[in-house]
């Protein structure tokens, strides 16, 4: 097996091109962190689970968590640890004579941000092994997530262990790639060339072109929405943007359309994800929330990892959140439509 393995690495980024003394608070703490050391793990006779759990001899291994130290513990508590007995007792035993990669933690769900940003990464890394091994997914990643298949199919991933609820499976062998950083500082190579090799496989079967300025809208979703969508598509329209709904596309087409364009705007979503795929000379705009919270810097140190130049525009959460805004960070929003024209103004000067 070929060894592949990255130490930590420290990254250090600088502030957004509009960045102010006032709004650099948005970003200060983010500026610099360390991506975890990953390596390709070899586990023997080991169970696996439906939950993306992996024990033997009934101890749960922590490289089955994004972060081991929250969810052992968790697991230590006695009723979460009855349960995951009980579960492994009445479930079918299934034995695994090949060997099977592991690339899925239970973190990494079935969103586009996460099969893009964190899995892929760890796929690339384990890239020798596709043909020769089964690619562990849970029923539902592809039942919930149909693009899940298209990018089976531009990898080229044709053998799958579909993990089942009412199943355990006693594997022999587990190719495991770790996870490739942190969900904010990430492991450079794995991640840019796992992109540049999903854009090359994607490009191969689409050249979908729309237009070159690009809002990607999240009204179609079921939460995080621009409520005022209706007040900002004018001046949107003003500055030669086009709304796009990204979901209403295959997966090559998606990124054949983002790699076209010259800007994407967008509220703090998956489809900004896209940044990644954006060439040389272009500007990703990210829609944020005016509260000073680490997760909306996501796609700000995503950026990191791409040619584009990241700019933001700030926004407010609405009075009242839609009933399936569950979280903070799902949390739909309102945007000043005079303040906007001027931040776009200053971007485009």
């Amino acid at each position: 097996m070929k060894d592949i393995g990255y130490k930590t690495t420290k990254l250090k980024l600088s502030l957004p091109l509009n960045s102010t003394e006032e709004t650099q608070k948005y970003y200060i703490d983010m500026l610099e962190g360390d991506a975890r050391a990953c390596h390709i793990e070899v586990l023997t006779s080991y169970y696996a689970n439906w939950e993306l759990l992996l024990y033997k001899d009934g101890k749960i291994n922590p490289l089955s968590f994004a972060s081991a130290p929250v969810m052992m513990n968790y697991y230590s508590q006695w009723i979460p640890k009855l349960k995951f007995k009980l579960k492994h007792l009445y479930r079918k035993k299934i034995k695994i004579d090949k060997p099977v990669l592991w690339c899925i933690d239970n973190y990494s769900t079935g969103g586009y941000y996460h099969w893009i940003a964190e899995i892929l990464p760890r796929i690339w890394m384990a890239k020798e092994h596709l043909d020769s091994c089964l690619f562990a997914v849970p029923d539902y990643f592809l039942e919930k997530w149909p693009f899940v298949m298209d990018y089976f199919n531009l990898l080229g991933i044709k053998n799958l262990l579909i993990l089942k609820n009412n199943e355990s499976y006693f594997i022999d062998t587990i190719i495991m790639p770790t996870r490739a950083g942190e969900t904010f500082f990430r492991q450079t190579e794995p991640l840019e060339k796992g992109v540049l090799w999903l854009k090359e496989e994607s490009l191969k079967i689409s050249d979908k072109k729309l237009g070159k300025r690009l809002y990607i809208s999240r009204d179609k979703a079921n939460y995080r929405k621009v409520l005022n969508e209706k007040e900002i598509l004018p001046i949107l329209e003003k500055f030669n943007f086009e709304r796009v709904f990204l979901e209403d596309y295959s997966l090559a087409d998606q990124i054949s359309i983002c790699s076209n364009a010259e800007v994407i705007i967008g509220i703090h979503g998956a489809g900004l994800t896209n940044l990644l795929f954006l060439n040389n000379h272009t500007k990703l705009i990210d829609i944020r929330p005016k509260k000073v919270y680490n997760m909306y810097n996501i796609f700000f140190t995503l950026s990191y990892h791409s040619t584009c130049s990241y700019y933001f525009v700030l926004c407010e959460y609405a009075p009242t959140p839609l009933e399936t805004d569950k979280r903070i960070d799902d949390h739909s929003v309102v945007i000043d439509p005079e303040g906007f024209e001027v931040d776009l103004s200053k971007i485009f000067s």
